[in-house]
């Protein structure tokens, strides 16, 4: 086993080497690496970030956020053997960004890197995205997933708090094409995740409190009927 695995390093580090002047499409039996000189020149400039959009089940794309969240540069990824540039948009964003998490088929929450906020990119027409601005209620908060339809946003108190407690706000992203706001739990000293059924425990001067997530649940107690029968 370690010759046969020595040997199969060893073929890929020579094709490497010679697979000609740099920007050449590298190749193995079951592996090809191609640098951006050998794709579209849109995929060739300085991206900030980027998504993926699944239009259809076959019709997919890549977005390439560059200059400075300015613009969207657009390729067809649908067949990787053969991306190709669609085009290039502007777009209305206030600084670079980061895509946070899709909340619908075509929309997707992003947040700015210079700490202004939130806002919302929707995906429907591929050619020309539509940028939307975030609800003022999020503020600049941290946001962490939560399952498939939720939202965490983590504030901070001032640094200044002898003891630093977080305020947790649970948003749903099921029913609408923005986060909506389902509850605020504040002076957050302490969480504990159970992975199994997607439960988070927060404590705070209240007590305890906790987040379930149904459809983690279901899955949960469907797998153990299954381990029983």
């Amino acid at each position: 086993m370690i010759r046969r695995i020595s040997a199969i390093v060893l073929a890929m580090m020579f094709v490497a080497a010679a697979g000609g002047p740099a920007g050449a499409i590298v190749r193995s039996k079951f592996i090809i690496v191609e640098s951006p000189s050998d794709l579209p020149e849109l995929a060739q400039v300085h991206s900030e970030a980027m998504h993926l959009y699944h239009a259809s089940p076959d019709q997919v794309f890549l977005y390439l956020e560059q200059d400075h969240g300015r613009k969207l540069a657009i390729l067809d990824v649908t067949d990787p053997a053969k991306i190709r540039a669609v085009g290039q948009v502007s777009i209305d964003a206030a600084s670079p960004y980061d895509f946070i998490q899709d909340l619908s088929d075509s929309t997707v929450l992003i947040h700015y890197r210079d700490h202004s906020g939130f806002a919302v990119i929707d995906f429907k027409d591929y050619k020309e995205p539509v940028l939307t601005k975030g609800p003022d209620y999020m503020g600049d908060s941290t946001v962490q997933s939560y399952g498939t339809h939720g939202l965490l946003l983590v504030s901070s108190n001032e640094p200044s708090a002898p003891m630093p407690a977080e305020q947790y706000q649970v948003l749903s992203t099921s029913d609408s094409p923005t986060p909506t706001p389902l509850a605020t739990i504040s002076g957050v000293m302490q969480r504990l995740d159970r992975a199994q059924t997607g439960t988070i425990f927060l404590l705070n001067g209240d007590g305890l409190n906790v987040v379930r997530c149904l459809a983690t649940e279901r899955a949960h107690e469907d797998s153990i009927a299954n381990h029983r029968n």
